[in-house]
Formats: structure tokens, C-alpha cells, sequence
């Protein structure tokens, strides 16, 4: 069975534009945010969803809707529902097991945020996925950061982790948000073997998608002609870059369903200097959060 791909990255950096383009490969198949890494068994997923919202399983919907039943629609997305209450008691690992063999031989695509959120959810992959290839995607702090603030407006759920308690009250400051994660991205690959893994920036990607495309893909073992570049260059095309059937519309960031096509830009010249935008009380980034964007490549 084909090895699974997986995509570690904070939010807002890329992810579901870069996950999209490389399931367009005529080798791989892209998933939306399943979030099966969050929970060993799906009753426990299931509580997950009640605590965090029933948005959280859209992608998870989708998925077993298309891969399973060819379509996504209100019959079969209430048919995907019903088919995971009856087996709340199955390991998590055996669902993801179960959509990988569905796809095989093309490799699956899978770039969860939640599996970052914790060192025991990216333990949780290791152990049910012991071949999995990963791909850490970054994103300058700045922008980054800037993005999430925006998302804020509609996601206040995300708060709690971009909270700065050194001041009273809190202030919510979302570089914290972004060392954290990528920290914790950091030190789980330290002990995965070099082969198995590499470390990309979000921005390059868009920047020049046939280079970096071809990159990954090279590194993949997969084709890199110019008709399969091409296809990745379509990341509108996922049945899972469009708003979903009423009763799971998402399974995706909501910014990247609305505008889906890739396209190649310029990256911002943004500085690890300076003012922060959405922070006045403190001159800027952290010497932490500084330290570890340069060794990321960014000034």
C-alpha cells in the first residue's frame, strides 16, 4: 500500500492550496481536514465534534461520501454520518486505514491542522502510519500572523492558543500560536529518519509551482512530466476545493473554498523587524519566534 503524505503546518499557511495542487497529481489523492489524529476511536472523535463544533467532521463526511459512494450530497453525507455512529467503537486508525486502501495505489494527501496541535496527536500518525512520508509547509510569522488575526473575526475558537498571559488580561498575540506549532512540528521530526521527510516554505510554492511542484514530487518517486506539473497547477479541481452539500459544507478553509485557484505571485516582502500590526505593547517578534524563522529561511 502507497505510503500516505502528510502535510504538518500551522494555520493559514498554505496548506489547503498546497494539499489541493498535489492531490491534482494523476499519482495522489488529496483529502480535506479529516482530523482522525485528534481521537483513538470514533466515539471519541465524535466528543471531539461536540466539544469543538460539528464543523470539525465535514471533511470526514465528504471523504467517506466520495471515496466510498462517487458523489456528495445531502443522502450521502447522512449516510456517511450513519455509518461512523454505528461503529463508534472502531480505531480511528482503522477508518483511516480503511479511505487509504480505497485510494490505493495513488498516494493519499492528508494535511489536518489538529494533528499539529499537540505532540501526542503527530505520535498518534507515526504510530498508525509507521511509512508516512511528511512535508513541513512554513509561512513567514508575519504573514502568517496577520492571517490569523483576520481569521479570528469568524474562528474565535483558535484564541486560547495565541494567548500571552504575561500580561493581565491575557493578549491574544498569534506568533505564540505559530512557535508553538511549529515547534512542535520541529522536534516530532527530529526522530522520524531523514528520507521520510522534508521542509518547504508556502510562499516559494506559489511562487514557482512548476519548480517546487516538480521538487516534491521528485522527492515522492512520482512523475514529473510537464502534463502531471500541469494538473497540480488545478487545485480548483479537488472535489473537496467547492463548498460541500448543505449538511457538510466545509472539510476546507473557508477563504481557500471561496477562491480555490491557484495563483502564482510574488511573495510579500515581509521583515522579521519591526512593529507588530495587531500588538503595540511590545517592540515585535520574539528573539524565539526570530531565531527559528531564520533558521526557516526568512529575514
Amino acid at each position: 500500500m502507497s505510503a500516505p503524505l502528510i502535510l504538518l503546518a500551522p494555520p493559514r499557511s498554505f496548506t489547503s492550496v498546497t494539499s489541493a495542487m498535489l492531490g491534482q497529481h494523476p499519482q495522489m489523492y488529496g483529502l480535506p481536514e479529516v482530523h482522525l489524529f485528534v481521537a483513538d476511536t470514533v466515539g471519541e472523535l465524535f466528543f471531539y465534534y461536540k466539544i469543538t463544533g460539528p464543523r470539525r467532521s465535514h471533511g470526514l463526511l465528504r471523504t467517506i461520501a466520495e471515496v466510498y459512494m462517487k458523489t456528495q450530497n445531502k443522502k450521502t453525507i447522512d449516510l456517511a454520518k450513519a455509518w461512523l455512529i454505528k461503529n463508534k467503537n472502531m480505531p480511528t486508525a482503522e477508518v483511516f486505514h480503511k479511505i487509504v486502501s480505497k485510494i490505493d495505489p495513488k498516494i493519499i494527501v492528508e494535511k489536518s491542522v489538529t494533528t499539529v496541535w499537540k505532540p501526542a496527536n503527530l505520535q498518534r500518525v507515526e504510530k498508525v502510519i509507521p511509512n508516512a512520508r511528511y512535508i513541513h509547509l512554513t509561512r513567514h510569522p508575519r504573514g502568517q500572523c496577520e492571517s490569523m488575526m483576520e481569521a479570528l473575526e469568524t474562528e474565535s475558537g483558535l484564541t486560547p492558543q495565541m494567548q500571552d498571559h504575561s500580561t493581565t488580561p491575557p493578549t491574544t498575540d498569534p506568533q505564540i500560536l505559530w512557535y508553538n506549532i511549529n515547534s512542535n512540528i520541529v522536534d516530532f521530526l527530529k526522530d522520524i529518519p531523514k528520507e521520510r521527510h522534508m521542509r518547504i516554505r508556502g510562499e516559494d510554492v506559489l511562487q514557482n509551482p512548476d519548480k517546487h511542484l516538480r521538487e516534491m514530487s521528485e522527492w515522492l518517486g512520482l512523475r514529473t512530466d510537464d502534463e502531471a506539473i500541469d494538473e497540480m497547477k488545478h487545485p480548483e479541481r479537488s472535489p473537496f476545493s467547492k463548498l460541500g452539500p448543505p449538511n457538510a459544507p466545509f472539510g476546507n478553509d473557508p477563504k481557500f473554498i471561496k477562491d480555490p485557484a491557484l495563483r502564482p505571485a510574488r511573495a510579500k516582502s515581509q521583515s522579521l523587524e519591526g512593529s507588530l500590526s495587531w500588538r503595540d505593547d511590545i517592540p515585535g517578534f520574539t528573539d524565539e519566534v526570530k531565531a527559528m524563522a531564520k533558521s526557516f529561511g526568512y529575514e
